[in-house]
């Protein structure tokens, strides 16, 4: 699965992590038609492409994302240093400004 944010920060993440990832994600932050018409159906294809959406809703849908993985960081065991290792690198990749 591949998350493009813009032309400078791309997720590589397997499905299963992108749905842990969405399931992750508060109520209320996403309309149900960004569930139906744009995560599930990017997860399907393997690819999200933030840039080609109406930019509120790849704003909204990359903040969702972003929340979402610090909410299932939050469930993971600490003592698993590279699983932790690689959800705050996937924090990181959202957080920087290409």
């Amino acid at each position: 699965m591949i998350v493009i944010f813009d032309a400078d920060r791309e997720w590589y993440i397997q499905g299963r992590i992108y749905a842990d990832i969405v399931r992750s994600v508060p109520a209320g932050m996403l309309q149900d038609d960004d569930l139906e018409t744009y995560l599930w159906p990017a997860r399907a294809m393997s690819l999200l492409r933030l840039p080609r959406l109406e930019p509120d809703r790849a704003e909204r849908i990359a903040a969702a994302l972003t929340e979402g993985v610090a909410r299932h960081l939050r469930t993971i065991d600490p003592s698993d240093t590279e699983l932790v290792a690689f959800y705050e690198g996937l924090l990181e990749v959202a957080a920087r400004h290409g």
